[in-house]
């Protein structure tokens, strides 16, 4: 059985969770994508989230770039994304799938992620329209989180470890592909 202060902690914790999404980005007043707070357990605890997998395409001046990824499409996982890891392995991300065009005021934050990343957003027909690093925030207050918008209309986004995208020579205009969603 909870007691009353245990409760009303969890009760504050989520309030200011769903305050700190809501008004977490950068000086342009941003939002970050998907603002609903992260699935929680009775308890107030982030539970875990599933994800399906998929292997990725980027098309380059250079060549293609394979990556292992694992799928956010719901928003509860596009919210939870990769938090609370400890490590991402080596060529595996994670893309985060819009059934809209997202306004370029939009994008993530790294609250409760504890690994540096690189994001690139992608417009409808798979093209790479921005690429950001976006550093790890372990503050306990979700307010002093920094969001990262994408700048540009997306329709989606890769997260992968930092430097990937550069040591890879991915940039603005190559192409993502995603089989049977994504010019795949």
């Amino acid at each position: 059985m909870r007691n009353n202060s245990s409760f009303m902690l969890t009760v504050s914790f989520a309030f200011v969770l769903t305050a700190a999404v809501a008004a977490c980005g950068d000086a342009n007043d941003s939002e970050v994508a998907d603002t609903p707070p992260p699935v929680t357990s009775e308890y107030g605890e982030v539970a875990a989230v599933s994800f399906d997998t998929a292997t990725i395409t980027f098309v380059t001046s250079g060549g293609n770039v394979s990556m292992a990824v694992e799928v956010a499409e719901r928003a509860d996982q596009r919210a939870y994304g990769l938090m609370d890891r400890d490590e991402l392995a080596s060529g595996a991300g994670m893309i985060f799938l819009y059934d809209q065009i997202q306004d370029g005021s939009t994008g993530f934050w790294m609250y409760r992620t504890l690994i540096p990343l690189d994001i690139a957003y992608f417009d409808g027909a798979g093209r790479v329209v921005a690429i950001h690093q976006m550093m790890p925030c372990t503050s306990l207050d979700p307010q002093r989180c920094t969001g990262y918008a994408a700048g540009v209309p997306f329709f989606g986004a890769v997260e992968a470890n930092r430097g990937f995208f550069a040591r890879n020579n991915i940039t603005i205009g190559d192409r993502v592909t995603v089989p049977g969603r994504i010019g795949g």
